[in-house]
């Protein structure tokens, strides 16, 4: 089968396409045969060597396809379904895991980080973690729901605890999390702000129910005046460095910073005492459990939300969907074809 494989460290030209043999599900396990297969910052971010796998090495966590071979004592998944995948892997037996807290287990892996992945045209995984795929939506478009969906849903929901009526603000709106974090905060109810340097993501902005585009350029006081001077409840921030200081400008008191990146650096200066006056929190979150995998998609499903989806390269395009991905021009999901 054909497989998309890493080979080194120097980004999209270090992708090549290869051959593996056909793998075979074991007890537990099902395999896929995959339609579409979506790019995260987390596969960039590894061709660059962050962090390095061992190579030759498969990337990608989200998948979606057609189960095609079941191993033994599977029964909740059947030859014919489709499906969307969880993209973690656990122990399954350790207390995180009996918790609910999939996200706390200490052999907890992503697909593509901890493992292989789905940039290949079949894979075999636990059968657990596979689930329906919304009937609304079209491949391409499940496919780009897993690790972005699911890491905006507990980042709002279960770290946040956004409420209907509370102001949002999206820093840099355009990738897979900021716009899930925008149709799942209209969903449920939440006032959305989003900032961009380009007026046609502002406007794509506004065309999936933005109350509000800015410019990028010191936003903060326009977020003031578009929220009456109450200031945001959250700022979800993927940035960092470069937008920080505006986005702690733009909260209300006992507001929060959420974050599950930082695209301009990883370290940053911060004047605690503008914190503390202000009662402000700064508040991080990566990936999501299995309950809220289930409630994205009860969301999904409920309010027909369809993912935005950039563009659609053929596997045999893997580095040119890579580098695509790592300019930063595209509004919602890079995907790939199997």
């Amino acid at each position: 089968m054909r497989v998309l494989e890493l080979v080194g460290f120097e980004g999209p030209r270090s992708l090549q396409l290869g051959e593996r043999p056909e793998p075979r599900p074991g007890p537990g396990e099902v395999r896929v045969r995959f339609r579409n297969m979506a790019l995260n910052h987390l596969d960039v971010f590894i061709t660059r060597g962050l962090p390095k796998r061992p190579l030759p090495a498969i990337l990608g966590s989200d998948g979606a396809g057609i189960v095609d071979a079941v191993g033994e004592g599977v029964d909740s998944v059947a030859v014919g379904d489709e499906v969307v995948l969880y993209p973690i892997v656990t122990c399954r037996e350790c207390a995180a895991c009996q918790a609910g807290q999939e996200v706390h287990c200490p052999k907890m892996a992503i697909l593509g980080e901890h493992t292989d992945g789905t940039f290949e045209e079949q894979l075999v995984v636990p059968a657990d973690i596979c689930h329906p795929r919304p009937a609304h939506l079209s491949w391409e478009e499940t496919a780009a729901l897993p690790l972005a969906w699911l890491t905006a849903w507990r980042l709002l929901f279960t770290r946040g605890g956004l409420q209907s009526g509370d102001w949002l603000v999206l820093v840099g709106i355009g990738g897979g999390v900021a716009t899930a974090c925008l149709l799942l905060a209209r969903a449920h109810g939440l006032r959305v702000i989003a900032t961009s340097r380009d007026a046609d993501k502002r406007q794509r902005a506004l065309d999936l129910g933005a109350d509000a585009a800015l410019p990028s350029e010191a936003f903060s006081k326009a977020v003031q005046e578009v929220t009456g001077g109450l200031g945001a409840r959250a700022v979800v921030d993927t940035v960092g460095p470069a937008t920080f200081d505006e986005s702690i400008r733009s909260l209300g008191r006992e507001g929060m910073i959420l974050t599950v990146g930082a695209t301009s650096g990883p370290k940053l200066e911060l004047l605690l005492p503008r914190m503390w006056f202000r009662h402000l929190a700064l508040i991080t979150s990566t990936m999501g459990n299995h309950r809220e995998f289930r409630a994205m998609l009860d969301d999904v499903n409920s309010h027909q939300l369809r993912p935005p989806v950039d563009r659609v390269f053929p596997l045999s395009e893997g580095a040119a969907a890579f580098a695509h991905l790592e300019a930063g021009d595209q509004f919602g999901k890079v995907v790939l074809s199997g």
